[in-house]
């Protein structure tokens, strides 16, 4: 299974959040690892160096994006297309457009699940949520 990874996980990754790190920092590992199929989108990594700068680490910024990158990890671009779903998610969810404009990405490269902490994701119709702290998804027995 490939996810979608909201840019929660690479900040809590790299700040080493007291509840969420450890599991965010596997997520990560398993990337690099290649153990996981993931994407992203350009706009969840300018959502990284946002958060970065807010905290005051402005001067992580450049070294934590290359490093993002250099896991090999799919980026997606914010397509037109993308913003008019985001709308249209948007209306019916009323989450966040910044969400709802993953969510649209996820669906144009057709992703359901997305790693986060947000549990607003949840609310948008079709986009299915795994919390980093249930990562890795146990296997059902079958």
């Amino acid at each position: 299974m490939e996810y979608f990874l909201d840019s929660n996980i690479f900040v809590n990754a790299k700040i080493k959040d007291r509840k969420y790190g450890s599991s965010c920092g596997r997520v990560i590992t398993d990337l690099a690892e290649g153990r996981l199929s993931a994407a992203t989108s350009t706009l969840a990594l300018v959502e990284v160096c946002n958060a970065l700068r807010k905290i005051g680490l402005g001067q992580e910024v450049a070294p934590e994006i290359n490093s993002i990158y250099s896991t090999g990890i799919t980026v997606s671009e914010l397509l037109n297309v993308d913003v008019r779903l985001t709308v249209e998610l948007f209306r019916s969810s009323s989450v966040s457009p910044y969400d709802c404009a993953h969510a649209a990405i996820m669906k144009r490269i057709g992703l359901d699940t997305i790693l986060s902490t947000d549990p607003h994701f949840e609310d948008i119709p079709g986009i299915n949520r795994l919390d980093p702290l249930k990562y890795p998804p146990r296997k059902t027995q079958g």
